[in-house]
């Protein structure tokens, strides 16, 4: 094996050119420390970071609560700096989840920035429709209405709501599938199309000429109705099943009530009405005091 030679000039030029990596190395990161220095520096700049928060469209939920979350969701800074509330790297996606899921009254949310210190935050609130009160029916009249929640169109339960008296909202008691019925914000009630077929059944009884108040499931699908009633009226309950056939079954008390003999017996004695039975096939079975 031989050995080969190396002239003093090539370890030279190899001594220049490892010199030369070197400082151009040591020149690259002072140049990267040096920008990413001055942009950490400019993040903070007063004329790129928001001094202002324009919260628009919000009824019940409270505005200010919005730019605190808001506020809480810029603090700070990425990886020790970068200004988080920069107008040009503020973290949109985030703070957008965190007010969504912080604030379940929420159905349509946009987050946009029309200079560099204004941010603007849009809102949409879901409308209250109706009241999930629970599993159980208070035993005591004067406890209804407590412990009630919102719940939107589509079943979905967004929004602990105020002690309301009276029927000025229609209400659903259910247990739910998790078993959640004693803290069911943000849970749906029932899938969207059995609520939105429930929901329509109700309504089709309204436009008949009953008053409901409030309807009763078990977890097996049956389902009561219960009606409006005089002081001294009897509490008058129409009785079904949820299920696949409830447009069969008002179908059928629809069909009834067109009847001229029918519809005047319930009118007439609509004060001692117990009840009117549509879970039979083709049939409607009714009762009185």
């Amino acid at each position: 094996m031989r050995d080969t030679i190396t002239s003093p000039r090539v370890l030279d030029m190899k001594r220049k050119v490892r010199r030369y990596r070197i400082r151009f190395s040591i020149l690259l990161f002072i140049l990267f420390i040096s920008i990413v220095g001055s942009l950490a520096y400019f993040s903070s700049y007063p004329r790129l970071v928001f001094n202002k928060i324009n919260v628009n469209g919000t009824r019940i939920i409270n505005p200010s609560d919005i730019e605190s979350s808001l506020q809480e969701g810029m603090k700070g800074k990425y990886v020790y700096l970068f200004t988080r509330n920069n107008s040009l790297i503020y973290p949109k996606k985030t703070i957008y989840n965190n007010l969504l899921a912080k604030f379940p009254r929420i159905e349509t949310l946009a987050i946009y920035r029309d200079n560099l210190n204004t941010l603007h935050v849009d809102i949409t609130e879901r409308a209250g429709a109706y009241l999930y009160c629970g599993e159980l029916v208070p035993e005591m009249a004067s406890d209804i209405g407590e412990n009630c929640y919102f719940v939107n169109n589509d079943g979905y339960v967004f929004d602990k709501a105020p002690y309301f008296s009276g029927n000025l909202y229609f209400k659903y008691y259910m247990p739910l599938p998790d078993g959640s019925a004693n803290n069911p914000l943000s849970k749906q009630i029932l899938p969207p199309s059995s609520f939105h077929a429930l929901a329509r059944f109700v309504d089709s009884i309204t436009d008949l000429g009953f008053k409901p108040n409030y309807v009763v499931l078990d977890k097996d699908g049956n389902a009561t109705l219960y009606l409006n009633h005089a002081p001294n009226a009897t509490n008058t309950q129409i009785i079904f099943k949820n299920n696949e056939n409830i447009d069969t079954m008002l179908a059928n008390l629809s069909a009834s009530m067109k009847k001229s003999e029918f519809a005047n017996e319930i009118n007439s004695k609509y004060s001692s009405l117990l009840y009117i039975d549509l879970r039979f096939n083709n049939k409607v079975i009714y009762k009185f005091q």
